[in-house]
């Protein structure tokens, strides 16, 4: 198996751990952070960009995740857009805003 094909391994089975389905958006939003934080320190570390794409992959994913928790119950949905309009936040990540 080649180096490439360790680390990808590697990953996949984080992914497993922590792409866990869960119902709490804070913990996920949370998890997302994190990856963006990797995916940050490899790029500065001029890492391996399949490294890099793995990572963007799951943090994508955990993404779309987020979104489906939150537009789950439309009203809570609502509630939520309603309170973020009404308070200045800038975020980086795709999902969490």
């Amino acid at each position: 198996m080649t180096a490439y094909g360790e680390k990808k391994m590697r990953v996949q089975r984080t992914w497993k751990v922590v792409g866990a389905k869960h119902s709490n958006i804070e913990q996920l939003q949370l998890e997302l952070a994190a990856f963006n934080r990797c995916i940050d320190v490899l790029e500065k570390a001029d890492a391996n960009p399949q490294d890099i794409e793995v990572l963007t992959v799951h943090a994508l994913t955990l993404a779309e995740q987020i979104d489906e928790v939150r537009w789950s119950n439309p009203a809570e949905a609502l509630g939520w857009l309603l309170e973020k309009e009404t308070r200045p936040a800038a975020r980086k990540v795709s999902g969490a805003g």
